[in-house]
């Protein structure tokens, strides 16, 4: 009795952990920022989605998925073994987590379901290291799951993994992974369900294929629903002056730039950027107005007394040096708990830290993390108060917070960052 009651009070706790996170960050996507602050909204109701799909099961023809048909009957279509593919900022990750919304539901209502829990493939770092390994240790770090725990529930087949971030591993490591994957597959406790989250072009160039009984495909925008989008959100001018410029329109069919476009708009000076002839040159213009606007916008902070928030010149490197630091570490998320000795870069830096540590056990009480930040603010990396200059980050949209774990609002505004000069 005191084991099943110990059981359902892990499960129940994991639970919670996943909607919260799911929850979290469909509240600070982009997607919904565009009517909390264009249409002043302030629990905004969930957006329909703005993207048509593709479904493929088994050897069926394709078709496309009615508007009204939500992914869960997609998923369930499958036996709960699916792929979902896109290109960059299509909406596969919003996807997944409206997936994992409904998924929560469904095993909140039937103790026989098994537990959604969201990972990313980034952390899947040992090319050798079986799948089943891998995510009890993620269980472990991710969501405090003991290990006796997550072992047991691995082999009861009551783990429901929602795996994202598998193209943000390099070429030659996601062949290894889709490999590994395939064995989990076929191997001796195989999970009932598996979905799995990828860019189109990086599934292709592999010669592994996964062995899900069925895929979805997020098709870019039409010109349709670009213009729909865009009325909706109170942006009619934006669409007048795009609505005749077909390389603007194509950068518009990307559902993030979409977003961008229209948190943006006032910084974007269309006859210049009309004039731009590289298409990836029209990208960065976008990304560049997006930093400027949500660096100067006009808002009360709760982090911040009114006049006091750090000026834009100041933001800006803070954000690029964190950007391309993870990058570095090969970090898709951070908690200020594991900001630690490696976020270190110089000799120099190296040599405080270690003088630090000896000073600390001498008797003057500071934490190695403290000693961490404290030469990183030295340095002008970060600011003496972090975790306030992380929240005000939060709330002009370019990190997301979730349970303590901070993430840029997408891989692709951390990659543009992080190339920036600091």
């Amino acid at each position: 009795m005191n084991y099943f009651k110990g059981s359902v009070r892990n499960r129940n706790k994991l639970l919670q952990a996943v909607k919260s996170e799911v929850k979290a960050r469909l509240e600070q996507s982009l997607h919904n920022a565009v009517r909390v602050i264009l249409l002043k909204e302030t629990q905004p109701e969930q957006m329909p989605r703005l993207w048509d799909i593709d479904v493929k099961i088994g050897r069926r023809p394709t078709f496309q998925l009615p508007p009204e048909t939500s992914i869960l009957e997609v998923f369930e279509e499958t036996g709960g073994k699916l792929m979902i593919l896109g290109t960059a900022g299509s909406g596969k990750t919003t996807t997944l987590l409206e997936l994992a919304n409904e998924l929560i539901t469904a095993a909140e209502n039937d103790i026989s379901k098994p537990i959604p829990v969201l990972l990313n493939l980034l952390s899947w770092q040992q090319n050798n290291q079986p799948i089943a390994d891998w995510l009890i240790a993620e269980l472990n770090s991710r969501y405090g799951v003991p290990v006796k725990v997550s072992k047991r529930w691995i082999k009861e087949q009551q783990i429901l993994p929602l795996l994202d971030g598998l193209d943000e591993l390099e070429l030659t490591q996601q062949e290894q992974c889709q490999q590994r994957i395939n064995e989990l597959l076929a191997g001796e406790n195989p999970p009932k369900h598996l979905v799995v989250c990828t860019r189109m072009e990086n599934y292709k160039s592999c010669n592994t294929k996964l062995r899900l009984h069925g895929a979805v495909y997020l098709r870019h925008l039409s010109e349709t629903q670009i213009k729909e989008y865009l009325m909706k959100s109170r942006s009619r001018e934006l669409w007048e002056n795009i609505k005749t410029e077909p390389p603007l329109l194509e950068l518009a069919k990307n559902p993030l730039f979409l977003n961008m476009m229209a948190l943006a708009y006032e910084e974007i000076l269309i006859h210049a950027w009309r004039r731009i002839a590289a298409k990836d040159e029209r990208r960065e213009y976008l990304l560049n107005a997006y930093i400027r606007r949500m660096l100067t916008r006009d808002m009360e902070s709760q982090f911040y007394r009114q006049g006091k928030q750090p000026r834009p010149e100041q933001m800006r490197p803070w954000l690029t040096w964190l950007a391309k630091r993870m990058s570095e570490l090969n970090q898709q998320e951070f908690t200020l708990e594991k900001i630690d000795r490696h976020w270190l870069q110089t000799s120099a830096q190296k040599r405080l830290y270690r003088m630090g540590v000896l000073l600390s056990l001498g008797g003057i009480l500071m934490s190695k993390k403290a000693i961490v930040r404290t030469i990183l603010a030295k340095n002008g990396y970060i600011p003496k108060d972090y975790p306030r200059f992380l929240g005000l980050a939060t709330e002009r949209l370019f990190v997301q917070k979730v349970s303590g774990r901070y993430r840029f609002v997408h891989e692709l505004l951390q990659r543009y960052l992080g190339q920036l000069p600091s």
